[in-house]
Protein backbone atom coordinates (compact mmCIF):
# COMPACT_ATOMS: atom_id res chain seq x y z
CA UNK A 1 0.00 0.00 0.00
CA UNK A 2 0.94 3.51 -0.67
CA UNK A 3 0.80 5.67 2.43
CA UNK A 4 0.90 9.72 2.28
CA UNK A 5 4.10 10.03 3.94
CA UNK A 6 4.73 13.04 2.01
CA UNK A 7 2.27 14.79 4.58
CA UNK A 8 4.63 14.36 7.81
CA UNK A 9 6.64 17.09 7.04
CA UNK A 10 8.23 17.29 10.91
CA UNK A 11 10.43 14.62 12.53
CA UNK A 12 8.18 15.25 15.49
CA UNK A 13 4.98 14.05 13.07
CA UNK A 14 6.79 10.64 12.65
CA UNK A 15 7.62 10.42 15.94
CA UNK A 16 4.26 10.61 16.79
CA UNK A 17 2.68 8.01 13.82
CA UNK A 18 5.60 5.29 15.13
CA UNK A 19 4.69 5.93 18.60
CA UNK A 20 1.19 4.41 17.42
CA UNK A 21 2.35 1.70 14.93
CA UNK A 22 5.21 0.70 17.53
CA UNK A 23 1.86 0.22 20.35
CA UNK A 24 -0.01 -1.55 17.19
CA UNK A 25 2.39 -3.76 16.41
CA UNK A 26 3.03 -4.74 20.53
CA UNK A 27 -0.30 -5.51 20.92
CA UNK A 28 -0.70 -7.41 17.40
CA UNK A 29 2.33 -9.59 18.63
CA UNK A 30 0.39 -10.16 21.89
CA UNK A 31 -2.55 -10.89 19.77
CA UNK A 32 -0.37 -13.64 17.61
CA UNK A 33 1.47 -15.43 21.18
CA UNK A 34 -2.11 -15.68 22.68
CA UNK A 35 -3.80 -17.24 19.09
CA UNK A 36 -1.11 -19.75 18.78
CA UNK A 37 -1.18 -20.62 22.60
CA UNK A 38 -5.08 -20.59 21.99
CA UNK A 39 -4.81 -22.64 18.91
CA UNK A 40 -2.05 -25.09 20.52
CA UNK A 41 -4.68 -25.85 23.46
CA UNK A 42 -8.05 -25.66 21.70
CA UNK A 43 -6.15 -28.72 19.25
CA UNK A 44 -5.42 -31.15 22.33
CA UNK A 45 -8.69 -30.54 23.54
CA UNK A 46 -10.68 -31.30 20.18
CA UNK A 47 -8.32 -34.04 19.78
CA UNK A 48 -8.48 -35.61 22.95
CA UNK A 49 -12.54 -35.28 22.59
CA UNK A 50 -12.65 -36.45 19.05
CA UNK A 51 -10.83 -39.40 20.76
CA UNK A 52 -12.65 -40.35 23.66
CA UNK A 53 -16.05 -40.11 21.42
CA UNK A 54 -14.84 -42.54 19.16
CA UNK A 55 -14.09 -44.96 22.35
CA UNK A 56 -17.27 -44.26 24.13
CA UNK A 57 -19.50 -44.73 20.85
CA UNK A 58 -17.16 -48.16 19.92
CA UNK A 59 -18.62 -49.20 23.28
CA UNK A 60 -22.07 -48.18 23.54
CA UNK A 61 -22.65 -49.89 20.00
CA UNK A 62 -21.00 -53.02 21.08
CA UNK A 63 -22.57 -53.32 24.76
CA UNK A 64 -26.48 -52.24 23.60
CA UNK A 65 -27.03 -55.76 21.72
CA UNK A 66 -25.05 -57.25 24.42
CA UNK A 67 -27.69 -55.67 27.76
CA UNK A 68 -31.09 -56.92 25.16
CA UNK A 69 -29.38 -60.73 25.10
CA UNK A 70 -28.43 -60.92 29.31
CA UNK A 71 -31.17 -62.30 31.47
CA UNK A 72 -32.21 -59.71 34.03
CA UNK A 73 -30.27 -59.96 37.12
CA UNK A 74 -27.21 -58.58 38.87
CA UNK A 75 -24.95 -58.33 35.54
CA UNK A 76 -27.98 -57.05 33.83
CA UNK A 77 -28.01 -54.49 36.08
CA UNK A 78 -24.47 -53.63 36.43
CA UNK A 79 -24.29 -53.34 32.35
CA UNK A 80 -27.01 -51.22 32.42
CA UNK A 81 -25.17 -48.97 34.64
CA UNK A 82 -22.41 -48.55 33.00
CA UNK A 83 -23.68 -48.57 29.65
CA UNK A 84 -25.65 -45.38 31.24
CA UNK A 85 -22.88 -43.90 32.82
CA UNK A 86 -20.99 -44.34 29.21
CA UNK A 87 -24.21 -43.03 27.35
CA UNK A 88 -24.10 -39.83 29.61
CA UNK A 89 -20.40 -39.15 29.53
CA UNK A 90 -20.83 -39.64 25.19
CA UNK A 91 -23.97 -36.89 25.35
CA UNK A 92 -21.68 -34.29 27.97
CA UNK A 93 -18.94 -34.37 25.32
CA UNK A 94 -20.49 -34.33 22.23
CA UNK A 95 -22.44 -30.50 24.79
CA UNK A 96 -19.29 -29.86 25.09
CA UNK A 97 -17.97 -30.02 21.25
CA UNK A 98 -19.38 -26.35 20.06
CA UNK A 99 -17.70 -25.14 23.32
CA UNK A 100 -13.57 -27.00 22.79
CA UNK A 101 -14.01 -29.21 20.00
CA UNK A 102 -13.20 -29.25 16.12
CA UNK A 103 -15.60 -26.46 16.04
CA UNK A 104 -14.00 -24.38 17.95
CA UNK A 105 -10.22 -25.09 16.53
CA UNK A 106 -11.00 -24.55 13.09
CA UNK A 107 -12.53 -20.69 14.39
CA UNK A 108 -8.84 -20.38 16.33
CA UNK A 109 -7.39 -21.25 13.75
CA UNK A 110 -9.03 -18.89 11.49
CA UNK A 111 -8.08 -16.18 13.69
CA UNK A 112 -4.71 -17.20 13.08
CA UNK A 113 -5.11 -17.10 9.39
CA UNK A 114 -6.28 -13.14 10.11
CA UNK A 115 -3.73 -12.26 12.17
CA UNK A 116 -0.79 -13.56 10.58
CA UNK A 117 -0.33 -10.71 7.58
CA UNK A 118 -1.14 -8.22 9.81
CA UNK A 119 2.29 -7.69 11.46
CA UNK A 120 4.43 -7.93 8.75
CA UNK A 121 2.68 -5.04 7.51
CA UNK A 122 2.70 -3.01 10.45
CA UNK A 123 6.77 -3.98 10.90
CA UNK A 124 6.79 -2.40 6.88
CA UNK A 125 4.83 0.27 7.72
CA UNK A 126 7.50 1.54 11.16
CA UNK A 127 10.28 0.97 8.34
CA UNK A 128 8.67 3.06 5.92
CA UNK A 129 8.20 5.57 8.14
CA UNK A 130 11.59 5.30 10.07
CA UNK A 131 13.18 5.79 6.32
CA UNK A 132 10.81 8.65 5.69
CA UNK A 133 11.55 10.71 8.88
CA UNK A 134 15.42 10.38 7.69
CA UNK A 135 14.72 12.32 4.92
CA UNK A 136 13.55 14.97 6.80
CA UNK A 137 15.28 18.12 8.36
CA UNK A 138 15.43 18.58 11.98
Amino acid sequence: MTYSFNYLTTPAQCDAVLAVAYEKQKVLSFRDAETDYRADNTSATAKSLSDELKSLDQYITAMTPVLAGLNPGKDRDKLADELRRKTDRRDELLARQGKAGAEKLVIRELDQALLAPQLPLVEQFIAQVTAHRATLSA
